[in-house]
């Protein structure tokens, strides 16, 4: 028996060692997502994806993005996320210095990006009701660009099973609405004439049948009219981030004030730390608080609007872990790639083992480990159908394992204990 073992264990070594040193040329996409591996961005400025009334306006608006993608990436189905600027909904547009930092970062790790317009209230029109007409023609306009990309997913090359949204501030109050709110929750004003429609209503006609689901939101010092709205049955992973000293949004609940409005007008919202707290109740696990105590709101921005590195730094590494976590899932080109990849057993302790069935193409499978944190834990490929990785060394704990050919990519998680 111990012969056997000293037999099984040898095998592992053997085909550890040979999993390391077989990986003789890098991939492009080595490392993808969790650091930078492309050097450099192409961005393509102001592509329509809507056209709108604003609020007070007869004739409708035309609305842009922009559009971030890593030079030289060969991927088919890469994932999206789609910024919103911030701005009290009367002021802001889509090339703001945050927006543009977070695309062109998060485009250098291999994801493509789009910073999007969404209609601002004229500042002759300001009042309460209006702003609660804005927040939800906003979130209709975020709405409008998820399903624009859906429908264009082959132009752009997008995963459309994998898109997120992120925001700041006013914006993130429209990704809250946009996620959770159902029609019977639309408030009192969004009927009022001119009646603003269902959420999912505004946008080119032809979109209209496309889904405006996404994978996972990052509302930064965001808030929500309600925290009843949230239920489990339509949840979307949340990552939020925000100052307990925040007084334009509060950090728990309680009214908005900012140097933008009159003081008169002012809205009870429920802030990052609330809706966690709806969450707990709800007993869904799947989101992140991260607390800055003492901190204000946008904590990245000095008093001249320009971004404080140190604490953009902090809050880009906070995103881009969560979306590393949540990237683990089929993708809709690859789904032929997921069904050929094995991973197993799963816990495990020992060793794992992949199983590679597709003989048909001559590529090598590329696998990346990433713990957690983000940080790349291993790297290598797979040449035939099995593969045995020894992990008695390994933290106990989930690692996501990438695994990418000819493009095409899938993600699983795995689970080792000891």
């Amino acid at each position: 028996m111990k012969n056997i073992q000293k037999a099984l264990f040898l095998s592992i070594f053997i085909a550890s060692v040979l999993f390391f040193t077989s990986h003789k040329t890098a991939s492009a996409q080595s490392g993808r997502f969790a650091e930078p591996v492309f050097e450099d961005v192409i961005v393509e400025e102001e592509i329509p994806f809507s056209r709108a009334v604003r609020e007070g306006m007869l004739l409708p608006t035309t609305l842009y993005f922009d559009f971030y993608e890593p030079e030289g990436d060969t991927m088919q189905a890469r994932p999206l996320v789609i910024t919103m600027f911030g701005g009290a909904f009367v002021t802001g547009w889509r090339d703001f210095a945050d927006m543009t930092e977070y695309c062109t970062r998060l485009a250098k790790h291999g994801y493509v990006t789009a910073t999007i317009d969404y209609r601002l209230l004229p500042i002759v029109y300001l009042s309460e009701r209006s702003i609660i007409r804005e927040a939800y023609m906003s979130a209709q306009d975020l709405s409008a660009a998820i399903r624009y990309f859906k429908a264009n997913c082959e132009e752009y090359r997008i995963d459309p099973s994998r898109i997120f949204v992120l925001g700041s501030s006013s914006s993130s109050i429209s990704i809250l609405l946009e996620l959770f709110m159902d029609e019977d929750e639309r408030p009192a004003e969004t009927f009022e004439y001119p009646d603003l429609g269902p959420m999912h209503s505004s946008g080119f006609e032809e979109y209209a049948d496309y889904s405006a689901q996404v994978s996972g939101a990052i509302p930064q010092w965001g808030g929500i009219i309600g925290t009843d709205m949230i239920d489990a049955d339509d949840y979307t992973p949340l990552c939020m981030i925000h100052g307990t000293a925040d007084v334009t949004l509060p950090y728990d609940s309680g009214y908005c004030s900012s140097q933008l409005l009159l003081n008169s007008i002012s809205i009870y919202m429920y802030g990052s730390h609330a809706i966690a707290n709806r969450l707990d109740d709800l007993g869904i696990t799947d989101y992140e608080l991260h607390t800055f105590e003492g901190k204000g709101h946008v904590f990245y921005f000095n008093a001249i609007m320009m971004i404080k590195e140190a604490e953009f730094d902090t809050c880009f590494n906070i995103t881009r872990n969560f979306l590393l976590n949540h990237l683990a899932m089929p993708t809709s080109i690859g789904e032929t790639l997921a069904e050929n990849i094995s991973i197993y057993p799963n816990p495990a302790s020992e060793y794992i083992i992949i199983g590679n069935e597709d003989e048909s193409s001559p590529m090598p499978l590329n696998v990346d480990v990433f713990d957690m944190t983000g940080r790349k834990v291993m790297s290598g490929s797979v040449y035939g159908t099995r593969q045995t990785i020894e992990v008695s060394q390994w933290q106990a704990g989930i690692y996501i394992v990438r695994f990418e050919r000819d493009g095409r990519s899938v993600n699983r998680k795995i689970t080792i204990i000891h």
